[in-house]
């Protein structure tokens, strides 16, 4: 028993029928001390007993309702001033952010978790905030499946009986709703999950309920004419996919003294790495506090990294596709995270690590093994020379520290890596599997010589994947050797020699970018350049400013401007890197809310021009892919990897590898 429930009910002893509003006293009245596990670091993810504490104080406040629904409940980021200063050991305080969606309306309230007090509460017109699907849907199926023209589209297509149904969100209703409307409406679908697990093979299509999802109302039922639902074989269970491959033959890690690295609550020391993680409910993992000890110095270069929004909008115009457009991050708000598999997911010998969300009333639960780090063997070498002279070659064996965690937000699941180097480079890697979104069509194959679908692939009979793009926003708080840093471009161009056998080279042109739009860059493969973010007062031995190279590793950016995606949304995908100097409020790439009446995102922050010399900035890198989907791919895609770098570039005196054991 933790002593915080020994605590509460040895308090709660005197009447059990004022059970609930003793716990609440309680709880305000009970030691912050009373729970073991209780944040050591001021950027610590919140844990049960500060989420009950949240809780508390809200129900004590009159706020907590029973039609209530806190939709987001996370840590509020202290001032990075505070947190540089911090010392281990010396006392924090703790605040949480959160989102209320209370009649029909949004809120932000600050809890300031220490003194047990609510600090902040604002109405924030003209927002819609994500939707607790496991909480508020059940209800609006409950509605959808009484709905009489529902129901008359379901029997046109055979099905009576609607309990092998389905039924879930597909995209926000932009279109398709009544003119000038300003209300939280969703559209739905259904699937036929009567002859197989793997329910995104057997869609219904053409039928869409419209769905106001405050007033729990259906608005519409749009039925476009009946499509066959696909009855090939879609589930991939071993029982389900025929004969199994042969096993091969067994391959183990063993690390007989235990993992190399150290783990001190959220901190991790590895090699000459230093840094703190934290699991957020919205984003994911969140590295902070990234320093690389060089000589026996701890030096700084990464304050805070985070993924800041997933982008996935798809390519076909017919009424219940045109508004798939997700902000993956921004409308899922129940956690990212969910339990990875030992030997699966992660290695059996990984240390996995637990996390804590809560649902729209503020009851926390733990997310056993959230994110898991683990060392490797890349099979690679670190680096390597043979000398001709002397017929000796030198090479290093290489290893790396991941830091994994990974997301299913609907049909697809995301492995989002930290791969932290001995060279000084730290790789960030995000891993796309699971299951295409997939149309039925009345077709049945490319044999009736009508060519392909113009907006996707045929991956099996009467089923076409539909074409659509992934984009990942990573938002980065590089601070190289300092908080003071600034954007440097340098451009790889030709130029004519006046004379000599040789009249052509390229040579690096190099300009520093002083406002926002300065630094809105595009990848060119003909026109080449490196991107760095640098700290002009501080350099090297040979006089160069010390800084780390954002080093783009294959990605792709969108075809279409944000006017022409569902509303407005993905503006971030317009440029590969964006720079802005470092403002608390500005932390997700397409704003913080996914259904505003007015964008606040990059495009509009960058607009502002701001000056980014020589001052605290963030860089936002844009990772991406266009997905032409094939028949491997189905039913359930083959992990697909993607990933960039930032890897030091004058930063160290020599290869910070050089010195690695034979």
């Amino acid at each position: 028993m933790t002593a915080a429930l020994r605590c509460i009910m040895k308090s709660s002893m005197t009447s059990m029928t004022s059970m609930t509003s003793m716990f609440l006293a309680t709880l305000l009245a009970c030691p912050a001390t009373m729970d073991a596990k209780l944040p050591s670091h001021p950027q610590d993810g919140l844990t049960e007993v500060e989420h009950w504490t949240i809780r508390a104080v809200l129900n004590a406040s009159g706020l907590l309702r029973k039609e209530t629904v806190l939709v987001r409940i996370m840590l509020r980021e202290p001032p990075k001033e505070d947190v540089l200063k911090w010392k281990r050991g010396t006392s924090f305080t703790r605040e949480a952010d959160l989102v209320v969606r209370f009649q029909g309306k949004t809120f932000e309230a600050v809890v300031d978790i220490t003194r047990k007090k609510l600090t902040g509460w604002k109405l924030v017109p003209g927002v819609h905030a994500g939707a607790l699907w496991g909480e508020e849907l059940p209800a609006l199926v409950r509605i959808i499946k009484r709905h009489p023209q529902w129901q008359a589209a379901l029997r046109r297509r055979g099905i009576a009986d609607q309990s092998n149904l389905v039924i879930g969100p597909i995209s926000p209703a932009f279109t398709d709703i009544p003119q000038g409307s300003r209300r939280r409406l969703i559209k739905m679908n259904a699937f036929d999950r009567s002859d197989a697990t793997n329910f995104f093979g057997r869609p219904i299509q053409g039928l869409i309920a419209v769905v106001d999802m405050d007033r729990k109302q259906v608005l519409r039922v749009i039925d476009t004419g009946v499509v066959p639902i696909p009855r090939g074989p879609v589930d991939y269970d071993p029982g389900a996919v025929g004969k199994l491959q042969k096993r091969p033959a067994p391959l183990r890690t063993i690390q007989s003294r235990g993992p190399g690295f150290r783990l001190d609550g959220r901190q991790v020391s590895w090699q000459n790495w230093r840094f703190h993680f934290r699991v957020d409910p919205r984003v994911g993992l969140v590295v902070s506090q990234v320093k690389y000890v060089d000589n026996g110095k701890p030096r700084s270069i990464l304050y805070q990294g985070h993924l800041s929004e997933l982008f996935v909008p798809y390519m076909d115009p017919s009424m219940d596709w045109r508004d798939r457009a997700y902000l993956d991050l921004a409308e899922n708000p129940g956690g990212l995270a969910n339990p990875l598999q030992p030997g699966l997911d992660c290695p059996l010998y990984a240390t996995f690590i637990d996390a804590v969300v809560a649902n729209g009333q503020g009851i926390p639960r733990r997310v056993e093994r959230a994110a898991c780090l683990f060392e490797f063997d890349p099979g690679s070498m670190a680096w390597r020379h043979w000398d001709f002279m002397t017929r000796r070659t030198e090479s290093r064996a290489s290893r790396v520290l991941v830091l994994r965690m990974i997301a299913t937000l609907g049909n697809y699941d995301y492995v989002f890596d930290w791969v932290f180097m001995q060279n000084g480079a730290i790789r960030i890697r995000v891993g796309s599997t699971g299951i295409d979104q997939a149309k039925a069509v009345t077709r049945r194959d490319l044999r009736d010589g009508k060519g392909e679908s113009p907006y996707g692939r045929f991956v099996a009979p009467h089923t076409v994947a539909v074409n659509h793009d992934h984009y990942f926003s990573y938002r980065l708080d590089l601070d190289i050797d300092g908080v003071q840093n600034s954007f440097l471009q340098e451009s790889l161009k030709v130029i004519e020699l006046p004379s000599g056998p040789r009249r052509k080279v390229w040579v690096v042109e190099p300009k520093i970018a002083k406002t926002e739009k300065e630094a809105r860059m595009r990848m060119h493969m003909a026109r080449p350049s490196l991107w760095r973010v640098i700290n002009p007062r501080v350099t090297g031995e040979v006089g160069n400013p010390v800084s780390y190279h954002i080093r783009p590793m294959g990605t792709n950016r969108s075809l279409l401007s944000a006017e022409e995606f569902p509303g407005g949304r993905g503006g971030f995908t317009s440029y590969h890197l964006w720079v802005t100097p470092r403002r608390p409020d500005e932390l997700y790439a397409d704003g913080k809310y996914p259904f505003p009446t007015k964008r606040n995102g990059l495009p509009q922050w960058t607009d502002q021009d701001r000056p980014i010399e020589n001052t605290d900035i963030v860089a936002w890198y844009t990772l991406g892919f266009h997905h032409v989907v094939r028949v491997e791919d189905w039913p359930v895609m083959s992990t697909k990897w993607d990933q960039f770098e930032i890897r030091p570039y004058n930063f160290f005196d020599r290869n910070p590898a050089i010195n690695l054991p034979r």
